[in-house]
């Protein structure tokens, strides 16, 4: 178990000072922008859905803001585990993220996609579990306004 834990922070580190799909200045192009705040923690992101012609699939996801290195993170996470997906799955996913870290004793709740589960370190902290249910957050608002 420890050696997993250890996988899953590097994981979250490499994330963290080298994220995916990150815009230095504005999200440009996209066809919605959504921001997230956590106050308490001074995660502060807003993300872009480049979306298809028909608006039935997420071609791409960015993001831009500053948080703590979970925040970032787990944005950098999710950016990576919905692009090029179907918004029906994106959907799916977001509500399984927000059920998975909601319900801590894991009992009959399937694991997220292996690109997700070094998320898994972070659900033994409550106090954090915010840090990374901000971005799914942020993209449920943003599907929720196609």
């Amino acid at each position: 178990m420890e050696n997993k834990h250890s996988l899953y922070k590097d994981t979250l580190m490499k994330h963290y000072r080298q994220p995916h799909n990150k815009c230095e200045g504005e999200i440009e192009g996209a066809d919605i922008v959504q921001r997230g705040a956590n106050p308490r923690c001074g995660d502060d992101i807003e993300i872009g859905l480049y979306l298809d012609q028909k608006h039935v699939q997420v071609d791409q996801v960015k993001f831009r803001g500053r948080g703590c290195s979970v925040c970032i993170a787990a944005t950098s996470m999710m950016t990576q585990a919905v692009s090029g997906r179907s918004i029906e799955d994106v959907r799916k996913l977001s509500a399984e993220m927000r059920e998975w870290f909601h319900n801590s004793d894991g009992h009959d709740i399937a694991d997220p996609p292996d690109d997700l589960q070094a998320l898994d370190a972070v659900r033994e902290y409550p106090a954090r579990r915010r840090c990374v249910l901000l971005s799914w957050e942020a993209l449920t608002d943003a599907l929720d306004r196609i």
